[in-house]
């Protein structure tokens, strides 16, 4: 090789043996100071464990780093090749492991929101799992009026987006601007919208109390039409020894009093694991109007990433630990679930049965309503007739809900 280019390969590797030795100084300052601030001034990593992965992905990035500039530097120092290695190893050893430990602990554990697929349910999409309905022409839609937009609780939408395949136009669901007329969402999002005058018309629980008063805040009163019933129900894993909770022994567990299994009739020590649900959300108002005047305890935290990148630590959703408790809806966590890996418990001694909701006997009833907040309009109030007449309750009893017919009274709500 001529001299030469031996001599501008040998400056190539000294520039970049230069470079490589300034970001190791710059990234090695730069996790320095963002310790500092961690420690110091309390920028927040959120939990523990995203600070030691902080501190792993550092070692492993210095590690790499020193291997390249042992690499191409020409003077190797075996001490500076020894600490190098040592970072790789270590950082892949214990990150590994942890990774290993939170997948044992936590993570091989379904999440109960994560096992539903929505496309299922999808209006107009061949093969989807929605009743199939006749809506009588005095229920037709006027295309002229504009078609109402609507949005429900997660549990409700086979129930109205059936409605919705029968009544509404397939055009409409062509592409992604559906969304307009049909969306499912949380109580706290839903309620949210009807009341900026998103929708026209929701289909969930009664309100909160903050979500009254927010209304009358904007000088809005809710209309509340029932239409079907549900029960509120919990839920552990199959493999869990309990079979029955009472109303106090729930109250008990949900404000902090009750924290073993072996103190509701299990035969082993496991202590209990009570998940619960975002603030707002219809399940969670439910527990709420349940507990009365006892408090709840703080709800279990997770990370989840937001929606800008940004960590969130938030309610944890359910995981089927077999020391944990849930709660939801009957029609949810049966029909839509179907895994086998839950059960259902029975409340003061009887099963939350369609039987025992139809006839009262099931202690935690809910009333499920359509829900508006401004006059309705004609093809609004089409949608409500419909849902109570004698072929609107039959679509609301082969989704799998217990009807209220059209002139019932629904059962009362505890």
């Amino acid at each position: 090789m001529p001299e030469e280019n031996f001599s501008s390969l040998k400056k190539a590797g000294t520039s970049i043996k230069n470079l490589m030795e300034v970001l190791l100084l710059i990234g090695f300052v730069g996790f320095l100071g963002y310790f500092y601030l961690f420690a110091v001034v309390g920028i927040p990593f959120y939990t523990t464990h995203r600070l030691f992965y902080f501190i792993v992905m550092n070692m492993l990035f210095f590690g790499l780093l020193g291997l390249f500039i042992c690499a191409v530097s020409k003077k190797r120092s075996k001490k500076f090749l020894f600490v190098s290695c040592g970072l790789v190893a270590v950082s892949l050893v214990v990150g590994g492991g942890f990774r290993a430990y939170a997948w044992w602990t936590v993570d091989r554990y379904p999440v109960m929101k994560q096992e539903v697929n929505w496309r299922d349910y999808t209006p107009f999409e061949e093969g989807n799992k929605l009743v199939k309905v006749e809506i009588p022409e005095k229920y037709a839609l006027e295309a002229a009026e504009g078609f109402p937009r609507l949005n429900g609780a997660y549990a409700l939408y086979p129930i109205y987006a059936a409605m919705v395949q029968g009544m509404y136009p397939a055009s409409l669901f062509q592409d992604y601007r559906y969304r307009s007329y049909l969306e499912t969402a949380g109580s706290d999002v839903i309620y949210d919208e009807l009341l900026k005058n998103e929708r026209d018309l929701i289909f969930a629980l009664a309100p909160s109390k903050k979500q009254v008063e927010e209304a009358e805040s904007a000088g809005v009163e809710y209309e509340l039409t029932p239409f079907c019933m549900d029960a509120f129900v919990f839920f552990v894993n199959a493999e869990n020894p309990v079979d029955n909770l009472t109303t106090e022994q729930i109250k008990g567990i949900y404000s902090g009093k009750i924290t073993d299994w072996k103190e509701v009739g299990a035969q082993q020590s496991t202590k209990i694991i009570p998940f619960q649900r975002n603030e707002g959300s219809g399940s969670q108002t439910t527990l709420q109007k349940l507990m009365g005047d006892t408090p709840i305890m703080p709800p279990l935290k997770e990370d989840r990433l937001g929606g800008m990148g940004d960590i969130i630590n938030d309610t944890a959703n359910y995981r089927n630990y077999k020391a944990a408790l849930g709660f939801s809806f009957r029609y949810y966590s049966t029909e839509m679930l179907r895994n086998n890996q839950i059960k259902l418990i029975s409340v003061d001694g009887v099963a939350p049965t369609v039987e025992n909701i139809r006839n009262g006997s099931y202690p935690l009833v809910a009333t499920v309503y359509m829900v508006s907040a401004r006059p309705r309009s004609n093809n609004t109030r089409k949608i409500v007739d419909f849902m109570l007449s004698p072929e609107g309750q039959k679509l609301v009893e082969d989704t799998g809900y217990v009807p209220i017919g059209p002139t019932e009274s629904p059962a009362p709500s505890f």
